[in-house]
């Protein structure tokens, strides 16, 4: 029922559909029952000891204080050590911004950039919350279709036949909900074609660090003028932690910070000095980035023997973005029914976009292999009933 009290604006912003399916799931795990979790996209692993241990220690010396609204000095530098060793890049400190996890990152973009009137792009399917920000801010959502043809990816010549001036371009690489991952000279096309129409381009690199393929590299080696988003949460199994941070243009360090101090004041002091030891815990993470791929491989396999439309084997993330148009079935049916009679969690496509969106449903394999195998031993029993 509409309530006259809230904004017009919030009206737009939709709910994440596996949130509901997730809150079904604990309900029914509530009553006894046993459910395969291959809905939601959080890591399943512990946060590293090295890194839990630098928190520890903060907390017992009482660093539970406000830091700057740019985040810890310290911190900043250690970002600023990873790119160079990872990427040879030198990236100015003061161009690093710590933010409460990418989605801090998001708001402040999106409130220091966009407005009425202008134009957000992005691609269908897509991650959900960069439409919802761009609700929030009321600007013009511009969802691009993308198909198989093109990996599921934005190229060049999405952005030439824009009819319309792309204000702001958003982009995942690794890609979530495909895993799709973009090489160099597409982002440098993006960027170029973006940047001829005066509009400006963000890549989201939050699942940098589980990126499968050969194609490693980041969009800010391109230009100082891309921003670039990343944080801890994924590759370093750190959600809760809520921590990220952005690289940004130096023309909007002012802009960040005034927004920053306004809206949260500063990042978690406790998660600031945790992530000081993130980047010490490469054999942790090297551990999870070869699960997570040894889960993928499985996945793909037991999927496609199923019936499961895989098109793009996925190069990041830890997500599978599969068809379902054998069974003739609506995708939020499919997982629905699924849950109910299969005991397995799925995403339906609609959490993504419009896009085909009734025919396509989303894989997490952020859990254990055994689960993954009960799991998909579940589906496979369910969809031969199907036939």
């Amino acid at each position: 029922m509409e309530n006259k009290y809230l904004s017009k604006r919030i009206e737009r912003v939709t709910p994440f559909y596996v949130m509901e399916l997730l809150e079904a799931a604990k309900e029914m795990e509530a009553k006894g029952e046993d459910i395969v979790h291959m809905e939601v996209g959080e890591p399943d692993f512990p946060t590293p000891d090295i890194i839990k241990k630098e928190g520890q220690k903060a907390i017992q010396e009482d660093r539970t204080f406000y830091t700057n609204s740019l985040g810890l000095a310290e911190l900043r530098e250690k970002i600023q050590k990873y790119y160079l060793k990872s990427y040879g890049l030198t990236i100015q400190k003061e161009r690093i911004i710590i933010t409460i996890g990418t989605s801090g990152a998001f708001a402040i973009i999106f409130l220091g950039l966009l407005e009425r009137g202008k134009n957000l792009i992005i691609s269908d399917p897509g991650y959900p919350c960069y439409k919802n920000f761009g609700y929030l801010v009321e600007a013009n959502v511009c969802m691009i279709p993308v198909t198989e043809q093109s990996a599921y990816m934005l190229t060049e010549e999405h952005i030439i036949n824009l009819e319309y001036k792309p204000d702001l371009l958003v982009i995942s690489n690794p890609s979530n909900p495909t895993g799709s991952v973009y090489d160099i000279e597409t982002i440098k096309g993006l960027y170029k074609e973006v940047s001829k129409r005066d509009g400006l381009l963000i890549i989201d690199e939050i699942y940098s660090g589980l990126n499968y393929s050969d194609k490693k590299f980041t969009a800010a080696s391109i230009s100082e003028d891309i921003f670039v988003v990343d944080g801890f949460s994924k590759t370093y199994a750190m959600t809760g932690w809520r921590l990220g941070w952005m690289i940004v243009p130096e023309w909007f360090i002012r802009t960040a910070k005034k927004i920053g101090q306004n809206v949260y004041i500063s990042s978690p002091s406790i998660s600031q000095y945790a992530s000081l030891k993130a980047f010490d815990a490469e054999a942790d993470i090297e551990m999870m980035k070869n699960t997570y791929k040894k889960r993928r491989d499985f996945m793909i396999n037991e999927l496609k023997g199923m019936g499961f439309y895989i098109p793009v084997v996925p190069e990041g993330a830890f997500y599978i973005y599969a068809g379902i148009e054998k069974w003739g079935m609506d995708s939020m049916d499919f997982v629905k029914r699924a849950l109910y009679e299969a005991r397995v969690a799925i995403t339906p496509g609609y959490d993504f976009g419009n896009f085909r969106a009734e025919s396509h449903v989303r894989f997490s394999y952020a859990n254990s292999l055994e689960r993954l195998k009960e799991g998909c031993s579940r589906l496979r029993k369910w969809i031969e009933g199907l036939k």
